[in-house]
């Protein structure tokens, strides 16, 4: 509404139009909207992908657990895994199959042993599977954090920009200083358009990422419990 106002009152001067605005700014208000609008870009793409990824992780999640629960306790679970390659449980659960057959080969015949044993490789591996669902997550949390600072700047452009008029011309009517102040609103605008979406995507995407890590680790205690009889002191 402030700059609809600015854009009416300044009169036939000034173009009413915000892309027409744009359009006249100069090469750093420019350079700086770009920028806003390459870090938008970049963080909805971020932001379409990681959601249709955790959809397409919980489903499969969902669907390798039904079968896992079906299988007999001590039976291999690796058929199970191949065919849920989408989930994240499945790849831990490989993991643990793998390093309970190694430390059988390898003459560990304590519980305590193999429980350890398997109980890391399954860390590992959901270490894994964590850092490859988080990746990209962090720009989001950079975009919200600097995409106000970077309007910011485009802000204090534009009313120095007003100022420099008003000195050039020895005016200080609203025609004036109307397209100084038009572009440090606009770029105001600009900065909370990336920033806002960006932080909140990064705290949804952040809660899913927890959810995530605690059924990966209570699935490698219901593994455990099943392959080795319950956690061993």
């Amino acid at each position: 509404m402030i700059l609809s106002s600015i854009l009416r009152a300044a009169g036939p001067g000034l173009r009413a139009s915000v892309p027409a605005l744009v359009g006249s700014s100069g090469p750093f208000a420019k350079t700086l909207l770009l920028v806003l609008l390459g870090v938008s870009a970049y963080s909805w793409a971020v932001i379409w992908n990681r959601l249709r990824l955790y959809q397409r992780v919980e489903r499969a999640d969902r669907d390798f657990l039904i079968a896992f629960r079906r299988l007999e306790p001590r039976a291999d679970c690796r058929p199970v895994c191949d065919r849920h390659p989408g989930s994240t449980l499945a790849r831990v659960a490989i993991a643990g199959q793998r390093a309970l057959e190694h430390a059988l080969q390898a003459g560990a015949e304590s519980l305590a042993t193999r429980h350890e044993f398997t109980h890391r490789a399954m860390d590992r591996a959901a270490n894994d599977q964590s850092a490859r669902l988080e990746s990209h997550v962090g720009f989001l949390a950079t975009a919200g954090s600097v995409s106000p600072f970077i309007g910011l700047m485009g802000t204090v452009w534009g009313v120095m920009t007003a100022f420099v008029n008003i000195g050039a011309q020895g005016s200080a009517s609203l025609v004036v200083v109307a397209p100084g102040i038009a572009e440090a609103l606009i770029a105001t605008v600009a900065g909370l358009g990336a920033a806002i979406p960006a932080v909140v995507a990064y705290n949804h995407l952040l809660s899913r990422l927890r959810a995530f890590s605690n059924s990966t680790a209570q699935f490698a205690s219901e593994f455990l419990e099943r392959k080795l009889g319950g956690l061993v002191s």
